[in-house]
């Protein structure tokens, strides 16, 4: 618990939480719509934002996936965003699943294939990807073309843009669309180019209020902290040679897998209590695979 909290200093814009308070708060449409325009590249004239962000497969065992930004535009067009402040292995099959969730969202047995809208998925990642190895340009847009006749588009329903913050350089974009990607990437510090665009004042705006605002802060400290764990649960499960999937939590490998990420946590001197809380098992359960291998070592 955060004791006598009054401002937080530097809040990162990068940060999920943050992110989908900025953006994705139903009220913020402005600041969305302006965000998006200048992203896309196109004009919006009306924009929705969706409190439920969850995408749920039909399947009981389906994954579940959490993204920042749901929105839809007056033409039907479906927009998801996803800010990403750390990369992992499978990130293109990721977007990809997440795309495909929010493109059959809704879509009932019996209902025409032409009722499917055109759905964006956009992808802000701090890191750069593998995927992009040897391109530049920090912006990327992907759709599904014909190998040989690349003006030929397999539908136009598909569309997926990736943001890379690292790759980009002032000056290498029109002003006002350098000026959100600044915003994101160095929140309050950022530089802006030029005038500063309405909604881009009003993110600021919504940012500074953030700062000020005491059970943001709780949240946000507790975020930071879960995602430094994550990564200290993905380097002791690499060092023990073991594949995960990992996503806004944490998400344990196979059963089998349990007892080698647990042990590969304890040699990292993690508390009893800290492994319980990355894992999500049972202290009980924890203690009896850590008793084990110690009696095993003696």
């Amino acid at each position: 618990m955060i004791q006598n909290f009054e401002q937080i200093e530097d809040l990162d814009v990068t940060n999920d939480l943050v992110f989908q308070r900025i953006f994705g708060k139903v009220g913020n449409e402005e600041i969305t719509k302006g965000f998006l325009e200048k992203i896309l590249g196109i004009q919006i004239d009306e924009l929705t934002l969706d409190t439920n962000k969850r995408l749920i497969g039909e399947e009981i065992d389906d994954k579940i996936g959490r993204i920042d930004v749901k929105a839809k535009l007056k033409d039907g067009t479906k927009i998801i965003v996803e800010m990403q402040a750390s990369s992992y292995k499978y990130m293109p099959e990721r977007i990809l699943y997440y795309w495909a969730s929010a493109y059959t969202e809704g879509f009932k047995k019996g209902d025409k294939y032409r009722m499917l809208e055109k759905t964006i998925a956009i992808l802000i990642s701090k890191e750069n990807l593998g995927i992009t190895k040897g391109i530049s340009q920090y912006h990327t847009k992907w759709d599904i073309r014909e190998k040989t006749h690349l003006d030929k588009v397999f539908t136009k329903n598909l569309e997926i843009h990736i943001l890379e913050l690292g790759k980009y350089k002032d000056g290498q974009d029109d002003k006002e669309k350098g000026n959100w990607i600044k915003f994101i990437k160095d929140g309050g510090k950022a530089k802006m180019d030029g005038k500063v665009q309405k909604a881009l004042k009003e993110a600021q705006e919504e940012l500074e209020r953030l700062t000020q605002d005491p059970e943001t802060a709780e949240m946000y400290y507790q975020r930071v902290k879960d995602l430094r764990d994550m990564l200290s649960y993905a380097d002791a499960a690499k060092e023990e040679g073991i594949e995960l999937g990992m996503s806004q939590g944490v998400e344990l490998g196979k059963k089998e897998q349990q007892k080698e990420i647990i042990l590969a946590l304890y040699k990292r001197n993690m508390s009893i209590e800290e492994i319980c809380s990355i894992v999500n098992l049972s202290k009980e359960f924890v203690e009896e695979i850590i008793g084990k291998q110690n009696n095993i070592s003696k």
